[in-house]
């Protein structure tokens, strides 16, 4: 038998180093051991004794079905608080996709002329040049503006100078700042609802359907400030008068991760001029919570490949076990590495 010198392979054996690669493999897997029970003891249980969770409790349950339906571990980004008392309310509704405008943290006195006016804000998209900073906590108006001029930067001068904004990639729907100086929600941004509720007489009943309707958003176009402030909902006729509703902030799905496939393929989809990143089953899952919720609070894919911000957040298990994870990106970044073996 032909040794490997014959071939020019020069096969050289270091007992030394053998022991060095064994022993800093060994180094290596005790880290990561150690790191993994780190890790581990940041994920904290969930606590419904809890008064400010960012989830509403009926939710809960919700997502926790949902996890177990799909085989999924579900992340739930922390909602503004205040948010949470307008789910299901007629006259709100939650902040889509095209909207990246923030959610007030508390109600203000705006001033005005000689008067302040006092304003519900609390929990709703605004304009941040109306409210102004005392809305806001942790001195993070800076950003808000940020997110509002971003906002701005495809509008027009005339809807800029209107306040009444149209909305990207479709030919209806629109926001609109409440102007009316005697609105509880002076300031607030809304939504109209007339790009996707549509109503019909069927047989002597009238049917909504989701076609949208251009004609009334050109009237409310160019209508005065008397629909803003207007009640979207009217119980007596049990319809909608005005198809306004402020908006309030979302559940942001933080990741959905597939457990009979960790690293599945991300979809990119196109939802009113906004990138959208999803996994295969997010449709499925995204119907699934926002019937069991009763209102879109679901609007986007999953983000968990986008910049932490330090938000607190809830993690759902197919077993039924929830946890809360607030940590920093970094860390962040650790757990999703070593506990959920996603890169």
């Amino acid at each position: 038998m032909r040794s490997a010198e014959h071939y020019g392979v020069v096969m050289t054996y270091n007992k030394n180093q053998q022991k060095l690669d064994k022993l800093n493999q060994r180094k290596q897997m005790d880290r990561q051991d150690f790191v993994r029970q780190e890790l581990s003891a940041k994920i904290k249980n969930f606590d419904w004794s809890d008064k400010n969770l960012g989830i509403r409790r009926e939710d809960v349950n919700v997502i926790k079905a949902t996890a177990r339906a799909f085989n999924h571990i579900i992340l739930v980004r922390d909602t503004n608080f205040s948010s949470l008392q307008y789910i299901g309310n007629k006259n709100f509704y939650p902040k889509p996709m095209d909207c990246k405008v923030k959610t007030a943290d508390s109600d203000v006195f705006i001033p005005f002329a000689s008067r302040n006016i006092f304003s519900k804000t609390a929990g709703l998209v605004v304009d941040p040049t109306i409210v102004g900073s005392k809305a806001f906590k942790d001195s993070k108006y800076e950003k808000v503006i940020e997110a509002w001029n971003d906002f701005l930067k495809d509008k027009t001068p005339d809807e800029k100078k209107t306040k009444i904004f149209r909305r990207k990639g479709t030919s209806s729907g629109f926001f609109a700042v409440d102007l009316n100086i005697n609105s509880d929600y002076y300031g607030c941004l809304m939504i109209s609802r007339s790009s996707d509720i549509e109503r019909r007489i069927v047989e002597g009943r009238t049917i909504a359907t989701n076609e949208g309707s251009r004609k009334f958003d050109e009237t409310a176009m160019q209508a005065n400030s008397a629909w803003r402030s207007a009640n979207v909902w009217d119980d007596n006729i049990h319809d909608y008068k005005t198809r306004m509703q402020y908006i309030h902030g979302d559940y942001d799905l933080y990741a959905l991760l597939n457990l009979d496939n960790i690293n599945q393929a991300t979809i990119t989809e196109s939802i009113n001029g906004t990138e959208n990143f999803c996994s295969e089953m997010f449709s499925e899952i995204q119907d699934f919570l926002n019937r069991g919720i009763g209102c879109p609070m679901i609007h986007h894919g999953d983000q968990f490949r986008y910049k932490h911000q330090g938000d607190k957040l809830y993690a759902f298990y197919p077993t039924g076990d929830v946890y809360v994870i607030d940590e920093s990106g970094k860390t962040m970044k650790e757990i999703f590495t070593i506990l959920y073996g996603v890169l």
